[in-house]
């Protein structure tokens, strides 16, 4: 009965693929890698989509447009026009994140554009991208929605200009992505656990964190926060700026005035479903600066300080401000840079003086600046440096939940790669 019923339901149509590109030579591209039965419709993209209406009555329809680099700018003002004039139509872009290739992918981000297809990709990648363009154009209201797993949130905020929060944050989260890799195994034949993540720079002055990373990046948090509802994984491995350890950053424009920064609320959502880990660097920025939701949606709120007389009065205000804002609870923990001995109180001083639990104290290095100038970080010169070595309690916080699931094996492993050792400033 079962079998008879399913023989009378109706085949649903098939997807029709509708190509503007500047020659049909892409088209014979497509055609070689896309799944049997998928066949892809020429159109000349100088001319105008007329033809459209007749493949959307045959059935569901997605238009692919040519991203590439020379083909970009035109097919950018076609997205454009067919998002006003049929704003339910799929669009994918057709592009390649081959080295010197990705410009057009950027662009098509730009324009607004949530589907990529990388021509670099296996043909199981371009089915899944067109098959999701087709079912969001036509959403099933019956379709049970799942909440989304949420990655953790941690802000590093230094309480006075100047502290190295951002050379801290892109250390961190170099070495955090390194660490969770999964490249190696250890002797048991056991995998470290893999994990993805986020610096999310949005420090003053602008660009910095980009330097000491040494990446050049053309998506800036801007362009993210105009396009918040389009991010995704496609969108993050395309447009997003990598460095060679693995970390994705996405930062301000180099030269950014530092005004007010817009609610990232919406946008900290997405990123959130795309990351395991988003490390937000608000280095260099007021307290008053930082909006409001990302203190209520952080879940850990990192004090940078130093020992000196004037970075404890900024704490001492940070911490008032915090109070006041209803703020200050266990998520706000101390975090002590550049520290010297006999330089002023020690670090569990300072912590007990502001009633701070004391996340890390790390060593002031001379050698970090050296680093810099030369486009490296340090843990690429001198893995083993005692500044290295201190950010393991770092590391372990920033997944608490891995940490304490994790075999022993990975723990071991880790405290090798920072040395073994407790770090020492004599």
């Amino acid at each position: 009965m079962t079998a008879s019923l399913r023989l009378l339901q109706p085949t649903p149509p098939p997807l029709t693929l509708v190509l503007y590109a500047p020659a049909r030579e892409l088209a014979l591209v497509l055609e070689a890698r896309l799944p049997v039965g998928l066949h892809v419709h020429w159109q000349d993209s100088a001319l105008p989509p007329a033809a459209l209406e007749v493949h959307r009555r045959s059935g569901p329809c997605v238009v692919l447009l040519d991203f590439r680099r020379d083909a970009a700018a035109a097919s950018g003002d076609l997205a454009r026009s067919l998002q006003r004039t049929l704003p339910d139509l799929p669009l994918v872009a057709v592009g390649s994140t081959a080295p010197g290739q990705d410009e057009g992918i950027v662009a098509a981000v730009r324009t607004g554009l949530r589907d990529i297809l990388d021509l670099e990709s296996t043909t199981a990648d371009i089915d899944s991208v067109l098959r999701r363009a087709a079912a969001l154009s036509a959403p099933s209201p019956r379709a049970p929605v799942q909440a989304a797993p949420q990655a953790q949130l941690v802000l590093l905020l230094g309480v006075r200009a100047g502290v190295g929060c951002s050379t801290l944050a892109a250390h961190l989260g170099v070495l955090a992505q390194q660490c969770s890799s999964g490249d190696a195994d250890d002797t048991s034949g056991e995998l470290l656990p893999t994990a993805t993540t986020l610096l999310l720079d949005l420090g003053q002055p602008a660009g910095d964190t980009a330097l000491y990373l040494n990446l050049d990046s053309q998506f800036h948090v801007e362009d993210a926060l105009r396009h918040a509802s389009l991010i995704d994984g496609t969108l993050a491995r395309t447009a997003m700026a990598r460095h060679g350890g693995g970390l994705t950053l996405l930062g301000q424009a180099a030269g950014s005035d530092g005004g007010p920064i817009p609610d990232p609320a919406v946008l900290v959502q997405r990123l959130r479903t795309v990351f395991d880990t988003v490390l937000c660097d608000l280095g260099g920025l007021a307290l008053r600066q930082v909006p409001r939701s990302l203190f209520n949606s952080a879940d850990a709120i990192w004090l940078v300080a130093d020992q000196a007389i004037g970075t404890l009065v900024s704490l001492d205000l940070a911490l008032k401000q915090l109070e006041a804002m209803g703020l200050r609870d266990d998520r706000v923990q101390l975090l002590i840079n550049r520290y010297q001995e006999d330089d002023g109180l020690v670090p569990a001083q300072i912590a007990g003086r502001f009633g701070l639990p004391l996340l890390a104290t790390l060593p002031d290095c001379h050698r970090l600046r050296g680093s810099a100038n030369h486009g490296h970080l340090l843990l690429q010169d001198a893995p083993r440096d005692p500044y290295v070595r201190a950010l393991a309690p770092l590391l372990l916080h920033l997944d608490h939940a891995a940490a304490q699931t994790a075999p022993r094996s990975w723990r071991e492993k880790l405290a090798l790669a920072l040395g073994g050792l407790q770090w020492k400033t004599k």
